[in-house]
């Protein structure tokens, strides 16, 4: 019985992007990156399927190339052994990704609460003085407008009595 080892070894990267749109809507992207080891080939995907296809295209390539010229060994018996890897990995794969949604569900709910807060630290410095301190101002501005007021009838009446001295 001879045994063979054949290895493929692929690293993975993901790289998460956290934004707020203009109506201050957090959104989350994942995007990632995946490279063949042994084969230093590698491709950027932003659907996880599609870093699968990737892996799949390489085992069954490393599966083939395993059963070339060697008539001992059924191939189908080879591909069923073989497929037995992805029918684990497709039955985790639902649950790995509802804990990587849940990661980033709560991640961007920090992330927003992070915003929010920062919104209204800026919002509170440069808020305008508060109730009371309003209506002193804007006593203020009254007493101002009827100052200009009573100096623009003063100017007028002096504009008046100079006109009426040149006559």
């Amino acid at each position: 019985m001879t045994k063979t080892h054949n290895i493929a070894s692929f690293v993975l990267r993901f790289t998460q992007e956290l934004w707020q749109d203009m109506q201050g809507e957090p959104h989350v992207r994942w995007r990632g990156h995946i490279r063949h080891v042994q084969g230093d080939e590698e491709d950027r995907f932003t659907d996880f399927a599609e870093a699968v296809a990737f892996i799949q295209r390489y085992l069954t390539q490393l599966t083939l190339d395993s059963l070339a010229g060697d008539e001992s060994m059924s191939q189908e018996k080879v591909f069923q052994e073989s497929f037995k890897l992805w029918e684990q990995f497709a039955s985790s794969y639902t649950d790995m990704m509802a804990e990587a949604m849940e990661q980033t569900i709560k991640q961007s709910e920090a992330f927003k609460e992070q915003v929010d807060q920062a919104t209204e630290k800026a919002f509170n410095a440069w808020q305008l003085p508060s109730q009371p301190g309003q209506e002193k101002v804007l006593d203020a501005l009254e007493n101002l407008q009827n100052q200009i007021q009573t100096l623009t009838d003063r100017v007028e009446k002096l504009e008046k009595e100079l006109q009426q001295k040149k006559k």
